[in-house]
Order: structure tokens, then C-alpha cells, then sequence
């Protein structure tokens, strides 16, 4: 029997996932709607998104490196936060400076670039950290990462109440006028500065340094001290890492990871936020509409721990890439409305049945000392090669079918049906999953 996840551990890595997602829920949703606002073309939409998978590029080499062989992960963490909150600041100012000039785009894709380097590789280090930590990785780990999801809510409905306080605050004191603590929060907040539409940098900013200041409080996850794989690479942990290319199964997942990342994933992002602002929905609130995705993680990790024991990963797996071809078939018809929200409300079985499903798969295949590595192979293979390559493709197809909104998620919804039938006949998923390393937590050096 798998060991009780105690509740000073618990809170801690719930903790860390808030901010960590919180951090790109305040701005990702938002991005195309701002991006339009400034007059950027799709084409630099698509460049500027791409970039951001140069994260991705050094995470496998150099980020996983670290963490598995030289420092302790939340170290790692700690400083990439607090880099990626300076760029998100100097972020802010270049986009205020492009939206009056358009004239210093080339700098923008350079600031993007940075942060990319920096919060981009932490995301599979968060998985690496939790992974070594928690006693039952496959029954636990929905129970944390759950307030990931949390986290992307609160950042979208902050910035939207924040964009859109006037609106509120009217609607406040309309319906509810016996809400005395409202009055409170209304004088404090106009003390501070009129919203600005690139609020939504500073607002991941600022969650990025109280992230990087909570890495203190951490469980203290050090490199393994002596490398415990068979595999090829010594102490390289990412070269190790490359050496379970030689498993079948493995290689054909990842390939199919990263047609995913190209042909399916990336639209979602791009072309949704206009999709909902041509069905009528307020630019500002398009953030909060599409939070109906993310209530729908909620049910979604909490029964992943029940579905793997009863139907096991690969039939899992394969119910993530058929909630994709399903998702885009509905924003493919665009009406009615309610049919548009469904396919919102699918992104729990899209994101928590492809991406934590794969996420455990690794972390049962890898010995301790290089799962960090393992984690941010994945990522490489996915956003950093997939994902600008994917968002490139849906920047030609935006312009494409900008005439035709059923073409444009059509083509998506078949590359998803073509995977799920090749993964379905060609991938082996274990049975069962691996039993982990011992993880109780390690005694923090003085």
C-alpha cells in the first residue's frame, strides 16, 4: 500500500503549482485579443509564439542537466522565476513602446525569447519535483496538480476584473448594494495606477517573484548523487535520457507527441480567442470564458488516478487525442453557442488525458536521477520543436481560411483522428506502471 501524502508536503507542491500556472493564466488566454488590440499581423503573432519554444531548446541540454546532476530543482526554480519576472516587466514597457511606434518588434521577440529561456523549462521541473516527492505518483498527483488549475482561473479572472473594474464595480452596486466590504477594495484599487491592456505582463510578473520567493519553502530535491541508469551517457543525464530512443514504444509515443504539438495543439491558443470574439464576447472577458476549460480539469484529475487503474494509459491517452478531433469538429459548426461551450469544456479530457498521462508514462520509465531530464526531453520534443513549428502552421492557416472558420478547425480535427488511429495500432503502453523510487523527502544540507 502506497505510503499517505502528509499534509506539509501537500500544501507545498499545491503551492508551487497555483503559481506556476497562475503565472501564464493571467496572460496566455488574453494574448491574441491584446496582440490584435496593438495591431500586430498574425504572421508576428505566430513568430512571437513560436519563440517562446526556445525555452524548450536548452531545457533538455542544459535545464535537466542542472537539476539531475549539479543543483537542487528548487534552487533551479527560484532563480528562472525571478528571471522571468524582469522580462516580464521589461515585456510590458516593450509592447507599450510597439503599440505607439510599431516600430521595435525585433526587441519584443527578443524579450519573449528571454522569458521563454526562463519559465518555460520549469514547467517539467515542477512535474520532476513532485514526481520524486510524492509517495503514489499516479494516485497523487492529480490531488496537486489540480490547483494548477486554480491558478490559470485566478490569473484570467484577475486580469479580466482588474481590465474591466469600472464594469464591475457598476454591476456591484446595482445588484448588490449591502456589500459593505466592497466600498474597501474599490477606494484601494483606484489608488492604483488605470488598467492598461498590458497589465497582463506585470500581473505574471508579479507572480513570478512570489513564486521565485516561495522556492524557499520547498522540499529540498538535490541532483542524485550517483547516476542510476544502465543506459548510455554517465554522467550526462540528458544523453542517458536519449538512450531509451532504442524502445519501440517509446520513440513511436514521442513522435506522436510531437504530431500532435504540430498538427493539433497550438490552433487551440491562436484561433479560439477571435473564434469567441466574433461570436460576440467582450475582448477582456475572453479570458474568463475560457476558464470553462479549465473547471473542466477539475473532474478530470481527480478521476485520472480511478481511470488509469480500471482502463490503464494507452486507452487514456487515446481518449485525449479523440477529445481533440471532437473539440474542433464543434468549433467547426460554431453554432449554436452552447455547442462552442462544449467544446471548451472538453480541454479537461484534451490537456489532462495527453499531457499528465504522458508526464506519468516517463516518470515510470525513468530511474531517479533522470526524470528531470526525461520531463524536459518531452517538453523539447513537444513545445520546443512541435509547438512553434504548429503555431507557424496555424498562422498560414488563419490567413488561409480567415474566410472560413469551418475549414480552419476542420483540418485540426482530421490530424487528430489520423493519430488516434496510428497511436491506437502501432503503441504498446505497460499494463502497469512502474513502482517508484523511494520518495520520502530528503533532509534539506545546511
Amino acid at each position: 500500500m502506497a505510503s499517505r501524502l502528509k499534509w506539509n508536503l501537500r500544501w507545498r507542491l499545491s503551492v508551487l503549482w497555483l503559481l506556476e500556472w497562475g503565472i501564464t493564466g493571467a496572460v496566455i488566454t488574453y494574448l491574441p485579443i491584446y496582440w490584435e488590440s496593438i495591431r500586430l499581423s498574425k504572421q508576428q503573432q505566430s513568430e512571437l509564439s513560436a519563440v517562446m519554444a526556445v525555452g524548450l531548446w536548452i531545457a533538455p541540454f542544459v535545464v535537466g542537466q542542472v537539476a539531475d546532476r549539479w543543483l537542487a530543482i528548487e534552487k533551479v526554480l527560484a532563480i528562472s522565476h525571478f528571471v522571468g519576472g524582469i522580462s516580464l516587466y521589461a515585456l510590458a514597457m516593450g509592447m507599450d513602446l510597439y503599440s505607439e511606434t510599431a516600430a521595435n518588434f525585433q526587441s519584443l521577440l527578443w524579450m519573449v525569447g528571454i522569458f521563454a529561456v526562463a519559465y518555460i523549462p520549469t514547467v517539467p521541473l515542477v512535474s520532476a519535483l513532485c514526481f520524486r516527492h510524492l509517495p503514489d505518483p499516479e494516485g497523487q498527483f492529480g490531488k496537486v496538480r489540480v490547483w494548477g488549475t486554480v491558478g490559470w482561473m485566478i490569473g484570467g479572472l484577475s486580469l479580466s476584473f482588474w481590465l474591466e473594474r469600472d464594469d464591475v464595480f457598476k454591476w456591484i452596486r446595482e445588484h448588490h448594494p449591502e456589500w459593505t466590504i466592497v466600498q474597501p477594495i474599490r477606494d484601494f484599487l483606484w489608488m492604483l495606477p488605470r488598467p492598461a491592456d498590458s497589465d497582463c505582463f506585470r500581473m505574471s510578473a508579479i507572480l513570478s517573484f512570489a513564486l521565485s520567493s516561495f522556492c524557499v519553502f520547498l522540499p529540498h530535491t538535490p541532483p542524485a548523487k550517483t547516476p542510476h541508469s544502465k543506459t548510455t551517457g554517465g554522467q550526462f543525464a540528458p544523453l542517458a535520457v536519449m538512450g531509451m530512443f532504442r524502445d519501440k514504444t517509446f520513440s513511436l509515443f514521442i513522435g506522436i507527441s510531437c504530431l500532435l504539438a504540430v498538427l493539433v495543439v497550438p490552433l487551440y491558443n491562436l484561433a479560439v480567442p477571435p473564434l469567441l470574439s466574433e461570436l460576440g464576447v467582450k475582448g477582456n472577458w475572453v479570458p474568463t470564458v475560457m476558464l470553462i476549460g479549465q473547471v473542466s480539469e477539475f473532474p478530470a484529475l481527480l478521476l485520472l488516478s480511478f481511470m488509469l487503474r480500471h482502463w490503464g494509459l494507452k486507452a487514456i491517452f487515446a481518449m485525449g487525442i479523440a477529445a481533440w478531433a471532437l473539440r474542433y469538429g464543434f468549433f467547426a459548426i460554431g453554432a449554436p453557442w452552447t455547442l462552442v461551450m462544449t467544446g471548451l469544456a472538453l480541454h479537461g479530457v484534451c490537456h489532462v488525458f495527453l499531457i499528465i498521462v504522458a508526464q506519468l508514462y516517463l516518470d515510470s520509465q525513468c530511474s531517479k536521477d533522470l526524470r528531470a531530464s526525461a520531463q524536459n526531453l518531452l517538453s523539447f520534443v513537444t513545445l520546443g520543436i512541435g509547438f512553434p513549428l504548429g503555431t507557424l502552421l496555424g498562422g498560414v492557416l488563419r490567413e488561409t481560411f480567415k474566410a472560413s472558420p469551418a475549414k480552419l478547425f476542420a483540418a485540426p480535427a482530421v490530424a487528430a483522428i489520423v493519430l488516434l488511429v496510428v497511436f491506437w495500432t502501432t503503441v504498446n503502453f505497460p499494463a502497469e506502471m512502474r513502482a517508484s523510487d523511494e520518495t520520502a523527502e530528503l533532509p534539506r544540507q545546511p
